[in-house]
C-alpha cells in the first residue's frame, strides 16, 4: 500500500469515527489554523472553553441553546473579538458552534491567526448536538 493510499485509508477511518459522535483528538491546530472536531455539549463543558453559538436570535429561539454558551452571531471578525476577546483573555480555548458546523468553520478561519487561543468549530453543529439527545435550553 503506498503512502497516499495509506493516509486516505486513516483519514476514511477518522471520519467514520467522527460521523459516529467520536471525537477525534488531534495535536493542534490544522494547517487551517483551528480544528474542526465533533465534539458532544460534555466535551466542550470539560474542556473549560468558552463554548459561543454565532446563529442568528431566531436559530436560537427555534432550537433553543446549550446552556451557559455565550449568545454571539458571527458578523465579522473586529465586532465579534470586541464582544468575546475579554472572556478568553485567559487563553482559554474557544469552541464555536453553529446549526450545520459551515458558519463556524469560516468563522475559526476568520480568526485563525488572529487570536493566540486554540480555536475550534463544532462539526455537524447543533444538528448534531440536538440528534445526540442533549436538551437545550430557551434562549435568555
Amino acid at each position: 500500500m503506498n503512502m497516499l493510499n495509506r493516509r486516505g485509508f486513516m483519514m476514511a477511518g477518522i471520519g467514520a469515527l467522527a460521523v459516529a459522535g467520536i471525537a477525534v483528538a488531534t495535536t493542534g491546530p490544522g494547517p487551517e489554523g483551528y480544528e474542526h472536531l465533533a465534539m458532544s455539549v460534555e466535551d466542550m463543558r470539560a474542556s473549560g472553553a468558552l463554548v459561543v453559538d454565532i446563529r442568528t436570535p431566531p436559530e436560537w429561539a427555534e432550537t433553543g441553546v446549550i446552556d451557559g454558551a455565550v449568545l454571539e452571531t458571527f458578523a465579522g471578525v473586529d465586532s465579534f473579538l470586541a464582544r468575546v476577546g475579554p472572556e478568553i483573555a485567559d487563553g482559554r480555548d474557544l469552541v464555536l458552534i453553529c446549526r450545520s458546523g459551515n458558519r463556524t468553520r469560516a468563522a475559526a478561519e476568520a480568526l485563525a491567526g488572529r487570536i493566540p487561543n486554540r480555536i475550534i468549530s463544532v462539526e455537524g453543529g447543533m444538528r448534531r448536538v440536538l440528534a445526540a439527545g442533549y436538551q437545550p435550553v430557551t434562549p435568555g
